[in-house]
């Protein structure tokens, strides 16, 4: 029992964090962070149909989850001289992508996600934040932006994780891989 709540936890906050983006399937959606809960959105988008899902992720061993777990591609922040344009070019010819969500939690991200969304576009904070970081709403307003922030996830939310994993719709065995890895194993 004890594994199966240890699933549907974080797949329930993908879950309520998706359902709060409005997406709709053949969107395109860019995901800021490859841990657990990252790849729990990328799970949940690719369920309900996005057409296109991109992760940035420095670690390695993230990276080939996402890769595994059907990320249209991982870029990594690390090694790209301007993360920002690399997403926009590959979204929606050139303007971005449809949503982003922060999993990451870290300033850099904020900014990017701001930065890359498309005009009109919903930035999706899931990360906690243990400090105050510096932001500007200009980086919203001037795309005319949305910025929704999400926690946890409601009752609803679990049930629904539950019912999908139960029709297939949610790929259990692939997920269950990031939750049981050992955590020195990962970057």
């Amino acid at each position: 029992m004890t594994r199966r709540i240890a699933l549907v936890e974080p797949l329930s906050v993908a879950w309520h964090a998706v359902t709060a983006s409005s997406i709709a399937p053949g969107s395109t959606a860019f995901i800021l962070g490859g841990g657990p809960i990252g790849l729990a959105v990328l799970q949940v988008l690719l369920a309900r149909g996005v057409k296109e899902v991109y992760v940035a992720e420095v670690a390695a061993s993230r990276q080939e989850f996402a890769r595994r777990f059907g990320a249209t591609d991982v870029l990594d922040p690390s090694k790209s001289s301007d993360l920002v344009a690399d997403i926009r070019s590959r979204c929606n010819d050139g303007a971005g992508p449809d949503v982003v969500f922060d999993c990451a939690g870290v300033p850099a991200s904020l900014k990017s996600a701001c930065h890359a969304v498309r005009s009109k576009g919903t930035v999706v904070n899931v990360a906690i934040w243990e400090k105050e970081v510096p932001f500007n709403p200009n980086w919203l307003v001037f795309r005319e932006a949305k910025y929704v922030g999400v926690l946890g996830y409601l009752k609803q939310d679990f049930e629904s994780v539950v019912t999908a994993l139960g029709d297939g719709e949610l790929p259990s065995l692939f997920f269950c891989l990031i939750l049981f890895v050992p955590w020195d194993a990962r970057d």
